[in-house]
Parts: structure tokens; sequence; C-alpha cells
């Protein structure tokens, strides 16, 4: 947007909250590319909460909690619940992905088009 010879005439305290802007916008473009890989803290940690789920099952079966040796149909109650909560899980972390990298392309089209418009008025 700027050349560095605009950069150079503004003063100090514009210098700072033009770089604090530009910082902004790569932690915001980071962050964003983050999401948008599965690399964010809820997707992590999403297979712990499968074996959890696994081992709440070892301990109600080995524990005979709610006699479930003598009727193991009970355990599908929590198996299905487990199922449907992975299942929306995943649901709403690919919607999370996919909202993210459509931001992205946001972005980049953005600034292809501020790049165009700035290289016009260069030209003109």
């Amino acid at each position: 947007m700027f050349t560095k010879a605009e950069v150079a005439k503004m003063s100090v305290e514009q210098q700072e909250i033009l770089a604090q802007i530009e910082l902004s916008k790569a932690r915001r473009r980071q962050n964003l590319l983050d999401l948008a890989r599965g690399r964010d803290w809820q997707s992590r940690y999403f297979p712990l909460y499968i074996f959890a789920i696994f081992l709440i099952f070892i301990t109600l079966y080995c524990f005979d909690c709610f006699h479930v040796q003598e009727k193991p149909l009970i355990l599908y109650l929590p198996l299905g619940m487990g199922f449907v909560f992975s299942l929306i899980f995943y649901m709403t972390r690919t919607d999370r992905r996919l909202d993210a990298l459509l931001e992205l392309l946001d972005v980049d089209h953005r600034n292809q088009e501020d790049g165009n418009i700035s290289k016009d008025e260069k030209a003109g």
C-alpha cells in the first residue's frame, strides 16, 4: 500500500501505528491459516475425547456399574451419545475450517484488488 518513500516521510508515531496495523493483519492471517489447517487446540485434542469415552466404557464394564455385564445393552446409550457428540464436533470443526478458508480467500481478493488499484494510480 505504502512505498518506502511514503513511509520514510511519516512521523515516528505514524510509522509505529502502521507497523501495528500490519502486524495485526499478519497475526490474523496466521491464525486463520492455523485454523484452516486444523492446528487449533480443539482439533489437536479431539482424539483425547474419543479415548476418554473409551475409558468410560471400560470402567463401566470392568467395575460392573449399573449391572452392565448382565445387561450390555445399557452401554448402547452412552455409545450412541458419544458417537453423536463426535459427529457434531467433527462437523463444527469442518465448518470452522471452511469459514477460515473463505475468509482467507476474501482477504487475498481484497489485497489483490488493492494492489491493482495502487498499480493503476502509479501508472496514471
